[in-house]
């Protein structure tokens, strides 16, 4: 499947209502406080709620826990729904348990812009605001190519640490916090790849960067912006990882020379 790339928005998310199937009470009165997302969110807790009030229209995004309020699994209750909807931003607040990973990879299979935030680790209603708020948030960056082109692909044994590996891989990538969301140690991830002669995480890790770096470039965004974004001094560090895959930032400059990364990809993060 090819992966088109869209200019950074000027705006964050448009207008309009947000469906959100949110059945933690906790987490619903923490949103109901919080910021500008509380007055556009329509709460519902069961996905046959959901599914009607995704028929009324394009919502400018959706929110879902991985399972309603009488247990059964909301990812596959709106595949379809997302199949014809792919640009629309799904947020996927989650415990990240494997199964919850196998789905969100199922709902980028479909073509969904999936956007994970994980319980314990990350703020839903902090993620939202910046959703809404800030141009940046509303681009999916290399996330969706990386799930479709490399993850989908791999050992479906690892498919869930590699799913976890493409959402740390900007713009700080880090293999410690890719471990801890996975909650296993460095040691453990190593050996869980390498069983699928898979690369070492620090590896992976930054041929995923290097994803996400060439996306920035093909969009016409400056290498030294781009390290910026990262925390870096300096473009160095951006240029190495780049030249894992054989490229630099100048001969970056459309779609096709993104996708043709991607074959790339898949053979640096194996063994």
């Amino acid at each position: 499947m090819k992966q088109a790339l869209a200019p950074f928005a000027e705006a964050g998310l448009g207008a309009g209502p947000i469906p959100a199937l949110i059945v933690t009470d906790d987490e619903r009165r923490r949103l109901e406080m919080m910021g500008p997302v509380r007055e556009r969110l329509i709460f519902c807790d069961r996905n046959d709620q959901l599914r009607k009030r995704l028929e009324g229209g394009s919502p400018p995004a959706v929110v879902i826990e991985t399972r309603d309020a009488d247990g059964y699994p909301v990812p596959a209750a709106i595949r379809a729904w997302v199949e014809r909807h792919p640009g629309i931003p799904i947020v996927v607040w989650t415990a990240g348990g494997e199964g919850a990973l196998r789905e969100v990879l199922d709902l980028a299979a479909a073509g969904g812009d999936v956007r994970l935030i994980l319980r314990r680790r990350g703020h839903l209603a902090t993620a939202l605001d910046n959703l809404i708020a800030l141009p940046s948030q509303s681009h999916p960056g290399a996330v969706p190519a990386l799930l479709r082109g490399v993850v989908l692909g791999a050992p479906s044994s690892i498919q869930p640490e590699l799913t976890l590996a493409a959402y740390h891989s900007w713009p700080q990538p880090s293999v410690r916090s890719w471990a801890e969301s996975l909650h296993v140690t460095r040691q453990t991830l190593n050996a869980r790849l390498g069983a699928a002669s898979f690369a070492a995480p620090s590896i992976i890790l930054d041929c995923f960067s290097a994803a996400e770096i060439a996306m920035r470039c093909t969009l016409g965004i400056k290498l030294k912006q781009i390290a910026v974004a990262m925390g870096k001094r300096d473009e160095r560090s951006l240029r190495y990882r780049l030249g894992l895959l054989g490229c630099r930032p100048e001969e970056l400059n459309d779609e096709a020379d993104f996708r043709a990364l991607i074959p790339r990809i898949v053979e640096a993060v194996k063994r």
